[in-house]
């Protein structure tokens, strides 16, 4: 026994010492220099990508064997264009582990590593090709120098059936032995990268960053097993714009035959700006694994946080949100879905409006064989200065399988508090997906619209619908059809959108009665300005209001409604309007048609027609996404006065005729719109009245001040519009050009029983200050038929001014004397009454002569009274 254990240790010693000797003279033969343009031709063989090795290849063997290697480059695939590079490594390889076939790195230092990571124009990432599964098209065989200098021995490197990242598979072949893919290994003890950079270009979406001062120290890295990775570095980014610093520590394990990733004990740190994201703290913790084979993803105790601002066209401030995901688990090969305890929270500032949005998931599971799950809800809260939106939504009943899903209910509660009016609105639908055919539907839509406010009849008002909703994902189509009632009409609308990626709707709208009043009630007029008291008393003066409110009132702007019409350019809708009755306040329209049609950043909505006041109206609108508004709109045989009244409430036109209106304006607001306004306006009527002005009458007022010019009293002569008051005509001819919000008259024809009326100058109508600068030419054209124009005899051919002017709202008007055009009667004014009327006019409180009771002088010693009666005698050819 003894003699047969001292032949065994015998030849372990000789053959060590062997080995040994071997090992000595392969170490003190070998060139790694030699190897540098046969790893070369390898590398482009197998990837078509030029190594690059500009400095030699030092091999040291004390303390231990290494290798260092200087200026080291990788291209891109079939392109001179530089993937990676290092400017300097160093390979430590621990000698004992080669004694059985496991080749060990004791540690890896890198020093000035880049690379450049690129997805073109199809998604395709430029690495890719490197950790592809393919079997190699050819062996390469390498004979090592030394092998008769180690007993003939020789060693030979055959070329992988694999990417050389995945060692294990390496065959190699020593002497007459081959060790296998199994038997031979590749550990790394430690990895030390310093001072690194990866440059990253997305050509889809544009984006433009680089991962600087990059530093990650591993842990011993072995396949399918699990080591230690901490990294540092900075993130800039061109586009977006973006700084911001990393930190992270995980403890990863990959296994490249299996395709099977994970990292556990993640702990990611983000803190700077990314993009529009001014990011306080960013963290990710959790556990995460994915294999590709079976294309399973998994997550466990995962904690995603963002603390931070966020800018954009919608800043947020304050900004939190988090999504907490105890247990997740996506397995697309076996139709799997496991969810538990799934939340995520967002609150932060808007501009004017803060929003706390909350959605939870407690349990989920969905498998070939059955989907079951606990109650999925959901909420959103948007708090405004003032308003109030809530919006509540659950699903409920999960039923089915993985092939088809199914609810028994889908829910959404949703309320809108704006000022003293709530918007509620409530919905359930069963609903289903088929997840094969991509296709599922809201089957039994069943709910009501309810609208809480004190201006409606009644303080309130619903809207009850029924309807479904059907989502095709293989045609690309979504369709939908409602039926409701509204103000106890029936109303239905049916759409269907298609391409719904950038989606194009056609919808149409039939309804036997809209009552917009019920939806948007009017706002209430404010209370008229108390009337002057009689007698002259002076008014009461209005209660003090409180200090309170004057500082309120002071502070708060007066903010124009802005009009953005942007939105045109991202829409593709057509559709159809068809309406018995609409009611818009007091307007009454029945029969309305319209056609819309909004693309490519334009609006038409054509076929525009109405029963209208006995008369029709016709025309058509267009917009665009510039703001540019145009209306050619025509009425025909309408009741201008009922018209007016239903719009306003202020009818001071009547009659029966024909508007024609083609007008254009650009802006983002209404008195932008009033400011570009340009277009025509032609009115035609028959048979009506000016209300505000009896035309006739101030000729009388106005005759009986020259006859009474000397009298001590003059009768009062109006000078404000005044409803009691109004001008008969048989017929009313108008042409209003409009230029940048200032129109003029170009056509005044007003034709009645005794009077003929037609515009002077000016003719101005200013609507961006809301002002009426009009001088009509009056003159008397028949004094024989009526009893006005009996009293008007002594006037007739003269032509008489009267300016109209003032606001729209309060238009007053005055003869004007030094315009009449003729002499006689211009020397007869010149001689007294201009200055009794400006007397009269300039001060109606104080008596016409306050010094005397009988008239002062002339100027001439003449008759004043018998030299305006010789006037109007002359002009009257008596």
């Amino acid at each position: 026994m003894k003699f047969w254990f001292k032949r065994i240790l015998i030849s372990i010693v000789v053959v060590f010492l062997v080995a040994l000797v071997g090992i000595a003279i392969f170490l003190l033969t070998f060139d790694p220099n030699a190897y540098k343009n046969k790893l070369e031709e390898i590398v482009y063989n197998r990837y078509q990508r030029t190594l690059s090795i500009k400095g030699d290849i030092e091999l040291s063997l004390f303390p231990r064997i290494g290798l260092s290697l200087q200026g080291v480059s990788l291209s891109d695939r079939n392109s001179t264009d530089t993937f990676a590079s290092v400017d300097s490594a160093r390979f430590a390889v621990a000698i004992w582990p080669l004694m059985f076939d496991r080749f060990v790195v004791d540690h890896v230092a890198v020093t000035g590593f880049k690379a450049w990571l690129i997805r073109d124009e199809n998604g395709e990432y430029n690495f890719r090709d490197l950790i592809e599964h393919r079997p190699a098209s050819a062996d390469v065989a390498v004979s090592l120098p030394g092998a008769s200098a180690a007993n003939s021995a020789t060693t030979q490197l055959v070329q992988p059936t694999v990417p050389p990242v995945a060692a294990r598979q390496m065959p190699v072949v020593l002497g007459n032995r081959t060790a296998t893919g199994t038997d031979f290994q590749i550990d790394i003890a430690g990895l030390d990268l310093k001072n690194g950079e990866i440059h990253l270009f997305d050509k889809i979406t544009g984006s433009v960053a680089r991962v600087t001062q990059l530093n990650v120290n591993t842990g011993r890295m072995t396949f399918d097993q699990a080591f230690d990775v901490a990294l540092t570095g900075k993130l800039l980014g061109d586009f977006p714009v973006a700084d911001a610093k990393i930190e992270g520590q995980a403890v990863v394990k990959f296994n490249p035959d299996q395709q099977t990733y994970s990292a556990q004990k993640i702990n990611v740190l983000v803190n700077g700006s990314i993009g529009d994201l001014q990011a306080k703290s960013a963290s990710l913790r959790g556990n995460l694994a994915y294999s590709a084979y079976s294309e399973m993803f998994s997550a466990s105790n995962v904690e995603f946080l963002v603390q931070g601002e966020l800018g954009g066209d919608r800043p947020i401030k304050n900004l939190e949100t988090s999504l907490v995901v105890p247990q997740l688990k996506i397995d697309r090969s076996q139709a799997e879905l496991q969810v538990e305890k799934l939340a995520y929270r967002a609150k932060g500032d808007l501009p004017d409006e803060s929003f706390d949005i909350a959605f939870d998931a407690p349990s989920l599971s969905v498998s070939p064989e059955a989907a079951k799950g606990e109650p999925v809800s959901g909420t959103v809260k948007l708090r405004g200065s003032n308003k109030t939106l809530g919006v509540a939504l659950t699903l409920s009943g999960l039923g089915g399988d993985a092939k088809r899903l199914s609810l028994r209910e889908l829910k959404i509660d949703g309320g809108l508090k704006q000022g003293d009016r709530l918007v509620q609105l409530k919905m359930t639908s069963p609903a289903h997906w088929d997840r094969f055919e991509d296709k599922g539907a809201l089957s039994a839509m069943k709910g009501d619209v309810r609208i809480e406010d004190a201006a409606l009849p009644g303080g309130s008002f619903e809207i009850p619908f029924i309807g479904s909703l059907q989502a095709d994902l293989v045609k690309d189509e979504l369709v939908s059809e409602i039926n409701a009632v509204v103000s106890s009409s029936k109303l239905d609308f049916r759409v269907k959108a298609t391409q719904l990626k950038d989606p194009k709707v056609a919808f149409d709208l039939t309804a036997d009665r809209l009552d917009f009043n019920t939806i948007f009630p009017p706002v209430a007029a404010k209370p008229a300005p108390p009337a002057a008291p009689a007698d002259g008393a002076k008014p009461a003066e209005p209660a003090a209001k409180p200090a309170a409110d004057k500082a309120a009132e002071k502070a708060a702007p007066t903010r124009a409604t802005t009009i953005d019409l942007e939105f045109l350019d991202s829409v593709d809708i057509i559709g159809n309007i068809a309406v018995g009755e609409v009611k818009v306040r007091e307007l009454v329209a029945k029969q309305f048609t319209a056609a819309l049609r909004a693309v490519d950043g334009n609006l038409l909505i054509s076929g525009l027609k109405a029963d209208l006041y006995e008369g029709k109206l016709d025309g058509k609108l267009t917009a665009n996404s510039r703001n540019a508004l145009q209306a050619d709109l025509s009425l025909t045989s309408v009741a201008m006065g009922p018209l007016l009244q239903a719009w306003d409430q202020q009818s001071r036109l009547s009659g029966l005729g024909t508007v024609k209106v083609k007008v254009a304006a650009e802006g983002s607001t209404l008195p932008a719109l009033k400011a570009g306004l340009m277009g025509t306006v032609q009115v035609r009527l028959r048979d009506g009245s000016v209300r505000g002005i009896n035309v006739s009458q101030t000729l009388r007022e106005v005759r009986a001040v020259v006859r009474n010019m000397f009298s001590g009293q003059l009768p009062d002569v109006a000078t404000q519009f005044d409803r009691e008051r109004s001008t008969e005509f048989s017929s009313l001819n108008a042409d209003v050009e409009f230029n940048h919000g200032q129109g003029t008259v170009k056509t005044l024809n007003l034709i009645s029983p005794v009077l003929r009326i037609s515009q002077g100058t000016p003719a101005s109508l200013d609507i961006v200050n809301n002002q009426l600068d009009l001088i009509i030419n009056v003159r008397v054209a028949n004094t024989a038929t009526t009893q006005d124009g009996k009293e008007l005899a002594d006037l007739r051919n003269v032509a008489i001014p009267i300016r109209i002017s003032g606001p729209f709202d309060k238009l007053g008007y005055q003869v004007q004397w030094k315009e009449i055009s003729n002499q006689a009667i211009k020397d007869a004014v010149q001689d007294g009454l201009l200055d009794l009327l400006s007397n009269k006019a300039g001060n109606l409180d104080q008596p016409l002569f306050p010094d005397s009771p009988t008239p002062p002088a002339p100027k001439k010693p003449m008759d004043p009274v018998k030299s305006i009666g010789d006037a109007l005698k002359g002009l009257l050819g008596k």
